[in-house]
């Protein structure tokens, strides 16, 4: 089982209520702590991201991105936080304006992992 963990900076603009429903809008049972200006977050259920990205239709690229996120020991990467609000997966290179949400996923055998997330490669 991978342990998940997600974190995302909380601007004085921003209400931290809805930051917390952003994420739980991908990872429904996060356990959210927040720790100033910071929201972090676990979490080892992976189940309703993948529904997003089959949802979506966006395995193809999800798989494409996930490869170039890999770093020892699992996956690193940024989804989108204003996206993640209205439950929508919207990867990103870490640097949106309002900030986003990052993931970190801890696994030994990180393209196992892609492909459980992803389904089978078909045109490839």
């Amino acid at each position: 089982m991978p342990e998940i963990s997600i974190s995302t900076s909380v601007y004085p603009t921003e209400d931290v209520e809805r930051i917390s429903n952003a994420i739980m809008n991908l990872f429904p049972d996060a356990k959210i702590e927040i720790e100033s200006d910071r929201l972090m977050a676990s979490s080892d259920n992976l189940e309703y991201l993948v529904e997003k990205i089959g949802e979506q239709q966006i395995r193809d690229s999800t798989r494409r991105l996930l490869r170039e996120a890999i770093k020892k020991p699992g996956l690193v990467f940024h989804i989108n936080k204003q996206a993640a609000l209205v439950g929508k997966i919207n990867f990103t290179e870490g640097t949106s304006i309002l900030g986003d949400i990052d993931v970190s996923i801890s696994t030994q055998d990180p393209e196992e992992l892609i492909q459980q997330m992803t389904g089978n490669e078909e045109n490839e």
